[in-house]
């Protein structure tokens, strides 16, 4: 069997880095897969980043299995996407398996918004070829309830990591749809540390762009002041976006550090959550592994996932 994994893979984002690895190995478990094509932003720096960190997940024969597809495979991506819709695409026949961030949600624009889904992969979709994964956004607008009762009663599984997401899938397809927990939480839990100990007390710190502004850089700087001691890391979770606040928040915090996160690998970054004290962040998978780790956390919620799984008892 052949499967298609398509996520936000390759953009050099820490959350969705993280949930790669378990997404494949649950995937390897449930499904007779003998190659399993991932779309990613960049092929070769995630076959190179993979290759540096399955060792503790995924077997050598796994690993094999997996072959990187390029997200925009013509030079104009209208073009890779007219070729799907017109079924000339040579992974139409791959069962497919979507996922990331809100997998279905009427939050974002479209080609991103989930409506992609039933138009640029209708045979899948037609076929009943296809699994959701994640979470599933909640319903909005009237045509965001037709889309979703004409897409979920189709998929062969819907796995979702909150209860709000299982009571719409359940009501859509009571007998494919499971409740699991954050995919990227065993990893948080059962990885092996690099180090155990430190000899600098820090504390780590993060903002996303949609979350610049003048109250939430003021809970920085207060929570940052709860610490003078301690040594102050700015942990940029995607590259592409949350870097570029660095320069912002440093403007405030004295000595503040910038960690590269790309030159280490997944095991060490990890640890770095580990032997911190305190964290104040945006971004879930900044907030998850400091609350598996027992941390004092401040959260920022910018999205609504940080609501159900961070802040919510």
């Amino acid at each position: 069997m052949e499967g298609y994994l398509r996520g936000y893979y390759g953009y050099k984002n820490f959350g969705d880095e993280l949930l790669f690895f378990w997404v494949v190995k649950r995937l390897f478990i449930n499904y007779p897969l003998t190659k399993l094509f991932v779309e990613v932003g960049n092929a070769s720096r995630m076959e190179d980043w993979v290759r540096e960190n399955y060792q503790w997940l995924l077997t050598e024969k796994q690993l094999n299995a997996i072959k990187f597809v390029s997200a925009k495979q013509h030079k104009y991506k209208i073009v890779t996407h007219l070729i799907n819709f017109l079924w000339r695409w040579k992974y139409k026949k791959a069962f497919k398996f979507f996922g990331w961030w809100e997998v279905l949600s009427d939050e974002r624009s479209f080609p991103h918004d989930w409506r992609s889904l039933p138009i640029l992969f209708n045979y899948s979709v037609r076929k009943w070829q296809f699994a959701l994964l994640w979470w599933i956004g909640k319903i909005r607008k009237w045509l965001t309830k037709k889309l979703y009762t004409y897409l979920l009663p189709k998929a062969e599984k819907i796995a979702v990591r909150d209860r709000e997401s299982f009571a719409i899938g359940k009501s859509l397809n009571q007998e494919n749809t499971i409740l699991y927990q954050d995919f990227a939480q065993e990893i948080i839990e059962n990885i092996k540390h690099e180090w155990k100990t430190v000899p600098t007390k820090y504390i780590l710190v993060n903002i996303n762009k949609q979350s610049v502004d003048v109250e939430n850089i003021k809970k920085i700087i207060d929570f940052c002041a709860k610490y003078p001691d301690h040594k102050k890391i700015f942990f940029p979770c995607d590259m592409n976006d949350d870097k570029h606040c660095f320069l912002t928040i440093k403007k405030y915090i004295s000595g503040l550090e910038l960690y590269d996160r790309t030159k280490n690998s997944l095991p060490k970054s990890l640890s770095l959550f580990y032997n911190a004290d305190a964290g104040i962040w945006a971004r879930l998978h900044f907030l998850l592994p400091l609350k598996l780790y027992k941390k004092i956390i401040v959260a920022i919620p910018y999205a609504d996932k940080i609501n159900k799984l961070i802040t919510k008892k």
